[in-house]
């Protein structure tokens, strides 16, 4: 009985998550993009609907290496 309680409860943190992540990563990402190009690109806004999307996913994908690929280089490159 407690079992389908837990697993709803576990889905809907882990839905919670995603799009925490996802809108946090984005925004990173905008934020590095604009500050590199001068604010020519991305040309999405910092608020959209979906930040997984087919449109903005590259973003996401941008911020989540500024965000933890970069700093892991950087740590294995100086104590490597």
């Amino acid at each position: 009985m407690l079992e389908p309680l837990l697993r709803g409860l576990l889905f809907v943190a882990e839905m919670l998550l995603e799009i925490v992540v996802s809108y946090f990563f984005y925004g990173a990402g905008w934020l590095v993009l604009r500050l590199l190009t001068l604010g020519r690109y991305p040309r999405l806004p910092l608020r959209v609907a979906d930040p997984s999307g087919p449109r903005s996913s590259w973003v996401s994908a941008f911020g989540f290496f500024c965000v933890v690929g970069l700093p892991l280089a950087i740590l294995v490159f100086i104590h490597g």
